[in-house]
């Protein structure tokens, strides 16, 4: 059983996925914007140092 608030592991892709270091795609910001069905949504570094999106 798994424990509240602790991460899931990814199930690896079939075929390479494309793979970002969050550094590279925040590029030293803590908020990069995701354009994905013609919405914007924010993908952000929290203080405790964990990934949230938001729309």
């Amino acid at each position: 059983m798994e424990k509240p608030n602790q991460p899931t592991q990814a199930k690896p892709c079939k075929s390479a996925c494309p793979t970002f270091h969050s550094n590279e795609l925040f590029a030293g910001g803590k908020v990069v914007v995701i354009l994905h069905g013609g919405r914007e949504y924010q993908l952000r570094i929290t203080n405790a140092n964990k990934l949230i999106l938001t729309a």
